[in-house]
């Protein structure tokens, strides 16, 4: 009888395809549930079941020489105006309608959720880079800080001899982005040997049209899990631009904390044999690294910090003058506090986890 009563209720009120949705959601609600009991799951999901589902998702939006997910975006209010109508008129009308509505939102969310389900939640809590790398996990001193720094600087300033300065002091990257897709793909190549939790993929990186814009939430990139894309902000100096579409790309092939992120496009930038790439990288690390030194010993910091070469020098003071006017804004504080509350439900630190990627540095530089 219940289960005759529960059939009436679901072809009454539940449209089919919200039917078989729910049915996946729970499904995924239980793999989500597994991942977290379980890293060696994780692991084993992300590298050989979810990576053939971002790959499929990469593939079919490849060839699109825009950002899919932000032309869903734009669009967005047209099919939310069209339910609020609906959903108006049926209130109006028979209550079943009104409540298949409903069903068909919630449908929505489900499948949302199922997605980010399959194809990337399992990054967020497998084994940590660092057991991946076999690097030691360890409190990092203030020394180890300001000798790992050192390294990194003589690094800067070696790649800056090789490369180009404009007028303003800043860098400019010998492609435009749509080479820098294959360019970063190919330095990815010699990682996938290397490691093997990296899902080898030739993809292209897309910038963002609200590019300008979208500076003032300090967001570089966005990895977007429910079109397979890595997109870029291409408002950002070039070296800036080029580290983050690094790390999209990491994104993109599994690795999902933000600081395991920033340390594979690291990787993936100084061991390529482009002089470009390389100052990309090391230049990154090196603004994590200041920061990270300046806060632990600021007398350390002023004595490694005189090292630093002028054309790098110039390179950070142009940052400085483009970021200005976007330092303080409102959309940053916002937007934060968002990316803060979504990574603690994911597992990791929040927002504190970017710099995670300075233990992994000292670790890298200075383990045995």
């Amino acid at each position: 009888m219940i289960r005759k009563k529960i059939r009436v209720f679901c072809e009454k009120y539940i449209p089919v395809l919200s039917t078989g949705i729910f049915i996946l959601f729970f499904f995924c609600v239980l793999l989500q549930v597994a991942f977290r009991l379980s890293p060696t799951f994780s692991d084993f999901y992300n590298r050989h079941i979810g990576s053939i589902l971002r790959a499929i998702l990469a593939w079919a939006t490849n060839w699109i020489p825009f950002s899919l997910a932000e032309a869903l975006l734009y669009f967005a209010p047209v099919p939310f105006v069209l339910f609020c109508v609906k959903l108006f008129r049926n209130i109006r009308g028979e209550s079943r309608y009104f409540v298949r509505c409903i069903f068909g939102v919630l449908s929505v969310l489900a499948a949302a959720n199922s997605i980010f389900a399959l194809n990337f939640a399992a990054g967020y809590h497998g084994t940590s880079l660092a057991d991946k790398l076999e690097l030691e996990d360890r409190t990092v001193t203030a020394q180890e800080l300001y000798e790992t720094f050192t390294i990194v600087i003589d690094k800067v300033n070696a790649a800056a001899e090789q490369i180009d300065f404009e007028a303003d002091g800043s860098s400019r990257m010998p492609w435009d982005f749509f080479t820098l897709s294959d360019v970063l793909c190919d330095a990815y190549e010699p990682l996938y040997e290397a490691y093997t939790f990296l899902s080898p993929l030739r993809s292209n990186i897309k910038p963002l049209v609200i590019s300008p814009w979208m500076t003032y939430t300090h967001i570089s990139g966005v990895y977007s899990f429910y079109t397979g894309e890595a997109n870029l902000n291409t408002n950002y100096p070039d070296y800036v631009c080029v580290y983050s579409a690094a790390h999209e790309l990491a994104h993109q092939r599994g690795i999902a904390r933000e600081d395991e992120a920033n340390f594979i496009a690291f990787l993936v930038c100084t061991g390529a044999e482009d002089p470009y790439l390389q100052y990309s990288g090391y230049l990154s690390m090196y603004n994590y690294l200041a920061s990270a030194l300046y806060y632990a010993d600021p007398g350390l910091y002023q004595e490694a910090v005189s090292a630093l070469g002028q054309p790098a020098r110039g390179e950070l003071a142009a940052y400085s003058r483009f970021f200005d006017k976007y330092r303080d804004s409102t959309a940053s504080k916002v937007s934060d506090a968002m990316n803060d509350t979504y990574l603690q439900i994911q597992g990791t630190e929040g927002a504190a986890s970017y710099g995670m990627v300075v233990d992994l540095a000292v670790s890298y530089y200075l383990d045995p």
